[in-house]
């Protein structure tokens, strides 16, 4: 008879409790991306850890996609989000280039294949979030709890309506003997109103991609982004867009099943790449 050892310690906290694990001085990771609800989440949590005296870290984290991905103002944001806050911030990169690299990576890589992230493909989160995060928390914290909070609320959709609001990351890198790591959503149950009420009462600064029309803010084309947020990032980051569309161009796959990106602003783009796409269309139909 064969036995299989546990994949992670068998010492976890029974039912822990992420408010109890951060009053006993568990590090606490601010997750932050620039947009409202990550912004929000760090002026209520702040706010907390002041008042109810937590004693452990608190550091905030940033995934950058790379400066031909991000809003332009996305850097100098989260830095003065830091400043402004007083907590520490860690940058994380993949080390093997930006989203556009990693995009034209898969398809080289395989051209039979769609090379665009997508829902259910999100390898821009896999591969230039997640992954560099969890490596920035294990040099940060090798040891003990560590409690990393995120934005997300149920009000955005229904995958994350059904996301537990505290849980252990089972991916089997993040716990080692004494160290446990947790995903928690503090925010889970905000509206959107509770948000803006939030950023209000703590000075009504945001990115400024809100006041260009934006309603929500990734990379500055996300392809989960809504058709509103799609124009107002090619309008406002037109290098970007152009170099999204080359890829449309080059590999004759579109941005979305249902979207060719270089549809929405073509009078932004070369005349050329609008006849390279135009002809993949036709092939297709």
């Amino acid at each position: 008879m064969s036995y299989q050892l546990p994949l992670f310690p068998i010492d976890e906290p029974l039912n822990p409790d992420p408010i109890q694990l951060v009053r006993d001085g568990a590090a606490l990771v601010l997750s932050v991306s620039g947009g409202k609800d990550s912004d929000a989440m760090c002026h209520h949590l702040l706010e907390r850890r002041e008042t109810e005296g937590w004693s452990g870290d608190v550091v905030m984290i940033h995934a950058d996609l790379g400066a031909r991905v991000e809003w332009q103002q996305t850097p100098d944001y989260m830095q003065n989000l830091a400043q402004r806050k007083g907590v520490p911030l860690h940058v994380v990169r993949w080390t093997h280039g930006d989203l556009i690299d990693r995009i034209w990576q898969r398809y080289y890589k395989d051209p039979s294949r769609p090379c665009w992230p997508s829902a259910q493909m999100r390898y821009c989160t896999a591969d230039l979030k997640r992954g560099p995060i969890s490596r920035e928390l294990r040099r940060l914290f090798p040891s003990g709890n560590v409690i990393c909070a995120m934005g997300l609320r149920a009000q955005e959709s229904q995958t994350r309506a059904r996301r537990p609001t505290f849980s252990l990351r089972t991916d089997s890198s993040a716990p080692t003997k004494g160290r446990f790591v947790y995903d928690w959503l503090p925010m889970h149950d905000w509206t959107e109103i509770d948000v803006w009420d939030c950023i209000r009462q703590h000075g009504n600064i945001h990115h400024e991609a809100y006041g260009l029309g934006n309603h929500r803010l990734s990379c500055a084309l996300c392809v989960l982004a809504s058709l509103n947020d799609l124009i107002n990032g090619a309008v406002h980051n037109p290098d970007t867009y152009r170099e999204y569309c080359r890829i449309e161009a080059v590999t004759g796959y579109s941005f979305r099943k249902d979207l060719w990106l270089s549809d929405l602003k073509p009078e932004l783009l070369p005349e050329n790449m609008l006849v390279a796409v135009h002809d993949h269309k036709r092939r297709i139909t």
